[in-house]
């Protein structure tokens, strides 16, 4: 958390903001957030904001120094666009300074959230191996099935490997795998073609309509306004107790996270 759509949903407020704003510097307030390529020339700053992209549940911001600035949210990780805001708040991390003296505010309580500033050309190093993006083509029924289908580890695990597809986390995979009748501690070997095609075919559904809400607020993610998503309104089972057919709700742990199944619908 956040996962996809959070990620998406704050790299399109970024956009909104940043395309009237000149990007004047990066300020940080905790050690170990802000990260600089040792590389990295010395006139970055200012500069304007090129190109926007999002990978897995990493913001890519292209400036027109040939430079790079990478957003990682992790966990408790929220940016807030802020005019001319007051000293930095208790839990602010670093400020993105803007012209205007504005400011994108890097609140992040739990301090694993990360900005990386880096030459364009270095990006590759920066980034881990990430899968397919689970809205694209690539991210189909065949590339899962080829995926799982020699795996032992349970199937809620893989899906939250980011080298299998990229964006996906805790929230949205027990989600789509309860759309998809799946238990989360089935192995990936036994998930069939059949299967393959419920888990992508619901992947994307939920994504989309996630995205459609603004993302899902349940503890600390905010969109770029400081405003909550509002998927959390429409979760099936994640903290649930009982699904939408009234059975109740089990919850294990699968590689150290709640794991949230109906074990009647979900085979």
């Amino acid at each position: 958390m956040p996962e996809l759509p959070e990620v998406q949903t704050v790299l399109n407020g970024l956009i909104e903001v940043l395309q009237d704003k000149t990007l004047c510097g990066v300020e940080s307030y905790y050690p170990g957030t802000l990260i600089i390529d040792p590389e990295l020339e010395d006139d970055v700053f200012p500069a304007k904001l090129v190109q926007a992209e999002r990978r897995g549940k990493y913001i890519i911001l292209h400036l027109d120094s040939a430079s790079i600035i990478i957003v990682h949210l992790r966990m408790t990780g929220k940016l807030v666009y802020e005019p001319k805001p007051d000293e930095p708040h208790r839990h602010e991390r670093a400020r993105i300074l803007l012209s205007a003296q504005d400011a994108l505010r890097f609140i992040d309580p739990r301090t694993f959230g990360k900005i990386t500033l880096l030459r364009s050309s270095n990006l590759s190093r920066y980034l881990p191996e990430l899968g397919p993006e689970p809205l694209s083509d690539a991210f189909d029924a065949a590339y899962l099935y080829r995926s799982l289908r020699h795996r032992k580890a349970p199937i809620k695990n893989l899906l939250l490997d980011q080298r299998i597809v990229a964006g996906l986390g805790n929230i949205y995979v027990c989600e789509l795998l309860f759309r998809s009748g799946i238990k989360p501690d089935r192995p990936g070997a036994k998930i069939t073609r059949k299967d393959s095609r419920l888990i992508a075919r619901h992947t994307k559904e939920i994504l989309r309509e996630a995205l459609a809400l603004g993302g899902t607020s349940i503890s600390d993610y905010r969109q770029i306004d400081d405003k909550r998503g509002e998927f959390q309104n429409f979760l099936r089972v994640y903290q649930k107790h009982k699904c939408p057919l009234g059975h109740t709700l089990h919850n294990i742990k699968l590689g150290g996270r709640s794991s949230f199944f109906c074990p009647i619908c979900q085979k």
